[in-house]
């Protein structure tokens, strides 16, 4: 094992060495000078250690199971949660036509209904509640507040559980009362949810980790079982015909280290968890792009034909339903549907339904012939039509680079993926969040992008190996201004530019700081650290360049980094340039003399300093 780390070692100073490239003369001058700071001290590069998997108890066969995803039907009925639209849509699905639209609140993500077929339940990921849909009225019936960024919904006869994105906890809802009757802390970034029985499994959207729960009575967390060591954008999770194992649709990045991450390529896969060893069974895994000649981007939701043979996968990032034996793992068919499919089920007839989310179609597939019979329009997108443009610009891999890669495959939803990448010209580079970037030029952690229309095309022809969106001579190091040369790239600019930081849910409910945050804010603010000499409020940022050479593990072409703002900062980790501190105990505690300021404090006011941090 010490070989390897060592190779590795040797692998990743190799590659920072031959990807740096020289600065011209131009960049120079359209680069501000840095403002000089004190020596540093190296930081050493950590392996993960490789440890032996928790082991579990197997679960028994999980039948009639139900999984969270913005698609839901209960007999001839089936209803869409549309995201952009803040609402629901009733279909009748005998008849092909819309019976009506309800608007719900902010930024529905998933839809169930209850078993006793009464009621629709969706989360309203911008609200932070649960929207409760009477069926038989067709009208919004309660809205109950729940948590931070709720994602997915299951349902039983009286409760429904909800994965709460922001606040790393699953929530118990009494349907009767709309009160939360228990909230279970999981790891982070808790999505989809399965539920059978008595049993509720969640998967981890940045990682490839599914916890499980037995909810029978008081909820309690059985274990977290690592399915896939580097897989990410783990939207959904379907328990097969069978009941012994679980599909999840994600894509991997490449092997996983504490300072650095390293990969090559994506890939897209659907991963699979073994419910009666309770482990990643890998050798099911179902690589999507080892036997098609057509790249694959965001494996998003998946389902399975009545008999398990067949396996639909969306591609979110291609427009297209991937079809595969489940038995042999090969991909049969591809079928196009439109932009940016979210969803998809099968009926009793083996009709399948796709949501797709970017043009608020449903596409009816005849399974029997893997082609598109209708396609229904079942919501008008309430945005305008260069954000609109912009929007799926950026969830699309297909002309934005070989098909393999969207911006939204390192950005969902304007975030980050908690990934350190060294693919880049200067150096590794951990993916910053987009929200309220735009506002802070000049670009990308060294601030060698003036204009927000260089950064975006330069990634797109040099990072995701597309052609671009400018036609002719593109350079992003001359000084040249670049908006206006392209429909679509000002389209994508725009979109990237009405990008928010996602609120904090470490603010009190009525959002203010909590008490530890207000205590935080003054030790931040002290003259005894001076946090805000660099990260000046508003912003948090005094949008100024600092030399941080010798601060980090890795070889650089830079030594000059502009300061990142920290707003959102609770949503980012792991921090710095190259992801060098995982937490920012560690950032506090072990990365540089200017970031180092724990040994100064005591233990509170190192936790009232990071709850303040965490609240902006």
């Amino acid at each position: 094992m010490r070989d390897l780390a060592r190779l590795l070692l040797v692998c990743l100073l190799l590659a920072a060495c031959l990807a740096a490239a020289p600065v011209s003369v131009e960049q120079q001058r359209m680069t501000p000078s840095p403002t000089p700071t004190p020596n540093v001290t190296p930081v050493p590069l950590l392996l993960t250690p490789i440890a032996p998997p928790e082991t579990l108890p197997p679960l028994p066969a999980l039948g009639e199971s139900q999984s969270s995803r913005a698609l839901a039907l209960r007999d001839d009925v089936l209803i869409s949660a549309n995201m952009d639209s803040d609402s629901l849509t009733l279909v009748d699905t005998t008849r092909s036509r819309v019976l009506t639209e309800i608007h719900i609140g902010d930024d529905p993500r998933s839809v169930a209904i209850t078993p006793d077929g009464d009621y629709a339940l969706a989360t309203l990921r911008g609200d932070g509640a649960l929207a409760v849909v009477s069926l038989e009225s067709a009208a919004l019936a309660a809205v109950y507040p729940v948590c931070p960024m709720p994602y997915g919904v299951v349902a039983d006869g009286r409760r429904a559980f909800v994965s709460c994105f922001a606040s790393d906890e699953i929530a118990v809802v009494n349907l009767s009362s709309g009160e939360v009757l228990y909230r279970v802390g999981v790891p982070n970034a808790p999505a989809a949810l399965a539920l059978s029985g008595e049993w509720l499994l969640v998967t981890h959207f940045y990682t490839g980790q599914v916890t499980t729960l037995n909810v029978l009575r008081a909820p309690f967390v059985l274990g977290t079982v690592n399915v896939e060591t580097d897989g990410e954008l783990s939207n959904s999770i379907v328990i097969d015909p069978t009941g012994t194992k679980a599909y999840i649709p994600q894509t991997r990045t490449g092997l996983a280290l504490v300072s650095l991450q390293y990969m090559q390529d994506w890939f897209p896969v659907v991963s699979v968890m073994d419910l009666t060893r309770m482990t990643g069974a890998r050798e099911a895994r179902l690589t999507l792009s080892a036997n098609d000649s057509r790249a694959a981007n965001m494996p998003f939701d998946l389902a399975f034909s009545a008999d398990g043979r067949r396996l639909y996968v969306i591609l979110a990032g291609n427009d297209a339903v991937a079809v595969l034996d489940a038995q042999t793992r090969r991909v049969e068919a591809r079928i196009a549907v439109g932009a940016n499919p979210r969803a998809i089920l099968l009926d009793d007839d083996g009709t399948a339904y796709v949501l797709n989310a970017l043009d608020g179609t449903i596409s009816i597939i005849d399974t029997a012939s893997d082609a598109v019979r209708d396609t229904l329009q079942v919501t008008e997108l309430q945005l305008d039509p260069q954000l609109l443009l912009g929007k799926t610009l950026f969830h699309r891999a297909d002309g934005m680079s070989d098909g393999s890669m969207s911006c939204a495959t390192c950005h969902f939803d304007g975030g980050m993926d908690a990934r350190t990448w060294i693919n880049f010209r200067s150096g590794p580079r951990n993916t910053m969040a987009l929200g309220g970037a735009a506002a802070l030029p000049p670009y990308h952690w060294s601030g060698d992008a003036a204009e927000l229309h260089d950064s975006i095309e330069d990634t797109i022809r040099h990072i995701m190996s597309g052609d671009g969106l400018i036609a002719g001579e593109f350079d992003s190091t001359i000084d040249r201004i670049d908006a206006g040369r392209s429909d679509d790239l000002d389209a994508l600019v725009a979109y990237v530019t009405s990008l928010e930081p996602a609120p904090s849910p470490y603010r009190q409910a009525d959002g203010s700081l909590s008490d530890s945050a207000q205590r935080g804010m003054t030790l931040f603010i002290s003259g005894s650290l001076d946090c805000g000499r660099c990260h000046t409020p508003p912003l948090y940022t005094d949008l100024e360049q600092h030399n941080l050479a010798g601060a980090a593990f890795s070889l650089e072409a830079d030594e000059a980094f502009d300061t990142p703002t920290l707003r959102g900062l609770w949503a980012t980790a792991p921090y710095m340039h190259d992801g060098v501190a995982q937490t920012l105990e560690e950032l506090l505690s072990r990365t540089d003399p200017v970031h180092s300021v724990a040994d100064d404090l005591t233990e509170q006011q190192l936790d009232d300093l990071i709850a303040f941090l965490k609240s902006l």
